[in-house]
């Protein structure tokens, strides 16, 4: 198969004798902190769940990551802009060793309150997976606070390349198509589940 020099590496396997094996390029982990098309699985999730516009999206870690991602995915709204704002639980030293969890879940009454968001997505980094938060309870706890859908993205950056984040992703999608899912249809081509407006209420 014959393709652009430039970007066989992403479309057919290396040969085996060279360094890399049989690994195709994007699978190769990049540097850490460097910004390219294969870094972390954080980037990648953040860049597929971006455009829901009239989410709050904040990364629990330290500012760097929401910086470093900032403006990352453009979208077209009718309205809303809060994707375009990076919100950070900016952990620190103190946050390392005696745990995030009462600092994001601040950081959620805030920003709710504050924007009245019609979702809030909370994206895990490399330092929130080291220490152990419990992201899911503070979401689950959120959620119930204040009425609407809080979801945690499992983005620990370190789990692998850019196209895991893709996965994480879409693992949390699932979790929004059945978020006010008003009926069941089984075996449909037509399922309502492909045309679904991901926060609108129940009629």
């Amino acid at each position: 198969m014959e393709v652009l020099k430039d970007r066989k590496g992403q479309v057919v396997k290396l040969e085996p004798e060279s360094p890399q094996g049989n690994l195709i390029a994007c699978e190769r982990v990049s540097t850490a902190g460097s910004v390219s098309q294969r870094a972390c699985v954080f980037c990648g999730s953040r860049v597929v769940l971006y455009p829901i516009t009239d989410a709050i999206h904040l990364v629990h870690g330290p500012i760097g990551c929401a910086a470093y991602t900032w403006d990352i995915r453009g979208s077209l709204s009718s309205g809303p802009q809060l994707y375009r704002h990076s919100y950070s639980t900016d952990l620190h030293e103190l946050e390392v060793i005696y745990g995030g969890a009462v600092k994001l879940a601040k950081a959620l009454d805030e920003l709710i309150e504050r924007h009245t968001p019609k979702a809030a997505f909370v994206y895990s980094t490399c330092i929130v997976g080291l220490i152990g938060d419990d992201v899911d309870a503070v979401c689950r706890s959120a959620q119930e606070r204040h009425n609407i859908p809080v979801f945690s993205v499992h983005s620990e950056g370190f789990k692998g390349t850019k196209k895991d984040g893709y996965a994480a992703a879409c693992h949390c999608l699932m979790q929004v198509g059945m978020v006010n899912f008003a009926r069941e249809v089984y075996e449909s081509v037509n399922s309502p589940v492909w045309q679904f407006s991901a926060f609108r209420s129940k009629k």
